[in-house]
């Protein structure tokens, strides 16, 4: 992964302020209570800068550092293993160096993201746009059109037991270790669902 410089850095202090300030207001008021203009109140910056960082409330809740580093991960390890195993050395990496350190931002995301409709909604279409980045990759490293069958339902399956893995967490009271239940999930991939 690389350095990132001063630049880059200041700007994700200021992203993660606003976020956890963001946090504290819908615990406080409730996530349909506050406004971009409260949550850049309080954090000490323009309701431009908030929707510049973030666009919108939803991204506020939704976002992490967590992508960039997961999907180069996934795009170095696929030089050399299958997509699920890719995939899995992606998510160790992610739990090693955010997961931990980081686990009450990501519980309080997790529980905003199944709890309220709009943040639900916007997860979604996150979900979509991850799907469709998983595919591409997938399709650079094995030579495959991103729209081929096998493709798709790969990234799509993959991105649905992630998914999976975050509600369970969720709603299991965020006890278990999350890098466990996504492992869990994939393990379901890979050896078929048999619910019988």
């Amino acid at each position: 992964m690389a350095k990132t410089g001063l630049r880059e850095r200041k700007r994700l202090a200021a992203m993660r302020r606003i976020q956890e300030t963001a946090f504290e207001l819908f615990e406080r008021d409730g996530y349909d209570a506050v406004t971009i203009e409260q949550i850049a109140d309080q954090a000490e910056v323009s309701p431009s800068s908030v929707y510049r960082y973030f666009g919108t409330k939803e991204r506020v809740v939704l976002w992490d550092e967590y992508d960039p580093p997961a999907f180069e991960r996934f795009a170095a390890e696929l030089r050399e293993h299958p997509p699920l195993e890719a995939m899995r050395l992606a998510i160790d990496l992610v739990g090693a160096q955010f997961l931990g350190p980081d686990r009450a931002r990501v519980e309080r995301t997790t529980r905003l993201a199944f709890e309220e409709p709009a943040v639900t909604a916007a997860m979604r279409q996150e979900l979509d746009a991850a799907a469709e980045a998983i595919a591409e990759l997938v399709a650079d490293a094995r030579a495959m059109h991103r729209d081929d069958l096998a493709v798709q339902v790969f990234a799509r399956a993959v991105v649905a037991a992630i998914e999976a893995a975050l509600r369970t967490w969720h709603a299991g009271g965020f006890e278990a270790s999350l890098v466990d239940l996504l492992h869990d999930a994939l393990g379901a991939l890979e050896g078929g669902l048999d619910l019988r």
